[in-house]
């Protein structure tokens, strides 16, 4: 199930960046660096001299197993001193093995005569390195700096990713979660009321068993998806008030829903009710006439106002600390990772009531 859509992938933004050092610092530089050797009178009359990119790109290619698996391999380990020596040895002598190949090969196969004395130059150094004559330090150095940011940025944006994928399961578990918290407590005590409600006979039992269909349905169902149309979340929250309603009939329960405009809005599923369900658990309409759950969904365009408020019994302070539980926590998670920067909630709660104001934006 895919929570989050992203208009260009990560692995794209890093493709693009390492095609990017490839082209100005390899094809664009380190040309640069080779058409200004001595050995090369004659190439300001030859502009640009294509065999001398490809041969930038392979003295280069050395590179690329550091950069893709064995640079990342440490870093995944947290080997970071071991990484330190690793790169030493690997830009002094895996470069100066490979490159003294490269140099070898351009030089048997050139058929260029222009480039002749600069490949001989180029294979007699690499040839000198082998017998601890040095190695090309300012070379060696911006190769290291260059592939370095690739390393770096190929790690950060896959540890990224991983974070970001286990945020989605992260999500998709608190979703869970919340149906499950959902499920037991509501669906016994609703059934226990249906029962009742047979056993007098009374003739709207069909009616509320429709409703409890309609509500596990969407709940097994429709909530499968990342984000459902608003109204059928309405629909199940009407459901619901009415359950609870049929299970206290002196209480004064009230819920309003107001709408301007936002004809097909979604939102993501089962981010309100929480908040009734918490209002029911807690409130004191449960053992007082005078208790009280008034709540008011206004939506306006894409902005969502939801606001509920109900009476709670007097508590110790210890208690009150405790108001609220997982289920609310498990919202606020949702909410940041739904609608990060898009929504407000304010949730304030005394000894006697219990309060809840949550703005989202639906869209951006």
């Amino acid at each position: 199930m895919n929570l989050f859509k992203r208009k260009i992938p990560i692995k794209r933004y890093i493709s693009v960046y390492e095609i990017l050092v490839w082209f100005v610092y390899v094809c664009i530089y380190k040309y640069a660096i080779y058409a200004s050797s001595p050995s090369l009178p004659r190439l300001r009359m030859n502009f640009p001299f294509p065999e001398l990119i490809l041969y930038s790109i392979a003295t280069t290619l050395y590179v690329v197993p550091f950069y893709r698996f064995i640079g990342p391999y440490f870093l995944k380990k947290k080997w970071h001193v071991w990484l330190f020596f690793i790169t030493l040895a690997y830009f002094i002598f895996v470069s100066q093995w490979l490159n003294y190949a490269v140099s070898y090969i351009f030089l048997e196969t050139n058929h260029n005569p222009s480039l002749n004395l600069f490949y001989e130059t180029e294979h007699t150094w690499y040839h000198h390195t082998q017998t601890g004559g040095g190695v090309k330090i300012n070379e060696l150095l911006t190769d290291l700096l260059a592939f370095f940011s690739v390393l770096f940025m190929r790690y950060a944006f896959e540890t990224e990713e991983k974070k970001h994928a286990l945020e989605k399961d992260n999500l998709v578990l608190q979703l869970e979660t919340l149906k499950a918290q959902l499920h037991p407590h509501f669906l016994f005590n609703t059934l226990n009321s249906l029962y009742g409600m047979s056993l007098t006979g009374e003739p709207d039992t069909p009616a509320y068993i429709l409703r409890l269909s309609n509500m596990m349905r969407y709940i097994l169902y429709d909530c499968q998806q990342n984000q459902v149309t608003l109204e059928k979340d309405i629909e199940f929250l009407d459901n619901y008030l009415e359950m609870e309603k049929k299970r206290y009939p002196q209480a004064n329960i009230s819920f309003t829903v107001e709408r301007s405009g936002g004809d097909n809005q979604t939102i993501a599923p089962l981010l309100l009710i929480p908040f009734l369900e918490n209002s029911f658990k807690h409130g004191s309409h449960r053992i007082m006439d005078s208790g009280f759950i008034e709540g008011k969904l206004s939506i306006t365009g894409s902005q969502l106002h939801f606001h509920l408020s109900n009476s709670v019994i007097l508590t110790t302070p210890q208690q009150k600390t405790k108001y609220g539980g997982v289920g609310i926590e498990n919202v606020q998670k949702r909410l940041a990772l739904y609608y990060p920067g898009r929504h407000e909630l304010q949730i304030s709660h005394d000894e006697t009531h219990y309060t809840v104001n949550l703005k989202i934006a639906l869209t951006k």
